[in-house]
């Protein structure tokens, strides 16, 4: 259930804004983060300027801009001995691997009610399609209508690099080299891949069946794309789309029993 907007003032703020401002950081202010972030404690600047083999008032910066961002906290901590206290700086927020890996586990938690069988898969694209109707359109977003199966998944690639899946097109079909949801200890669930392919077909397949309908024919069956994807392959999820028409239902394309 939604939050009424009457709500929305009293809810915290979005996480994500945190996380976009990481994206924008140097590799350099980034590798200080990272070492703020995994110890155990506050560090100093003359600490991690140690660590990570930088002169110390090149750090100093560092961290003085991690901290203006929000990113990093400073306090102070005496050091015994006469003169100003030492400066310690901790991190403002969890690291983001564990963030979305709690919630990778929550999703884990969810696909596992859904259980297994055909009825498990049918509720997966269900979810998916229902994933596509809530994501808002990109009116920048390119455009995915495409005269062949194989044009269709070219056109494609934009919107699944955007999604974090660095696909690469070999001709026949799409290879997925990277998933937003794999992490070192967790391969994606099986059936989160069926919720993917959900998604693909009602954003994108129906485009292509709204495009191949003329005004003048709207009794006559559009011919769309219907996308597929074959989950945890050697080299990485495969994508492929076929032709079929509106007539064809939605349940006639049977799908292999998948393993987590």
């Amino acid at each position: 259930m939604s939050v009424p907007l009457a709500a929305a003032a009293h809810l915290p703020r979005p996480a994500w804004a945190d996380l976009s401002a990481r994206a924008e950081l140097s590799p350099a202010r980034r590798r200080v983060l990272e070492e703020v972030e995994h110890a155990s404690r506050p560090l100093t600047a003359a600490q991690v300027a140690r660590v990570l083999n930088l002169h110390h008032n090149t750090v100093r910066e560092h961290l003085d801009a991690l901290v203006e961002a929000g990113l990093v906290t400073v306090s102070t901590s005496s050091t015994g001995r006469r003169g100003r206290p030492a400066l310690r700086y901790a991190p403002a927020g969890p690291d983001p691997a564990q963030v979305v890996g709690s919630y990778l586990a929550l999703l884990d938690a969810i696909v596992d009610q859904l259980g297994d069988g055909e009825q498990a898969r049918q509720r997966a694209l269900a979810i998916g399609r229902r994933w596509a109707q809530l994501t808002p359109a990109d009116p920048a977003a390119p455009s995915v209508q495409a005269a062949s199966p194989a044009a269709q998944l070219e056109a494609l690639l934009p919107h699944l690099s955007l999604m974090g899946f660095a696909p690469e097109f070999d001709g026949e079909q799409v290879v997925l080299k990277a998933c937003p949801l794999v992490t070192p200890s967790r391969p994606p669930h099986a059936l989160v891949c069926l919720m993917h392919q959900g998604f693909l077909n009602e954003r994108y397949g129906k485009a292509s069946a709204d495009a191949s309908r003329s005004d003048d024919a709207v009794d006559v069956p559009a011919e769309s794309i219907r996308f597929s994807v074959a989950p945890l392959c050697a080299d990485g999820c495969h994508v492929t789309a076929t032709a079929v028409t509106e007539a064809e239902p939605a349940h006639a394309k049977r799908f292999p029993a998948l393993k987590r």
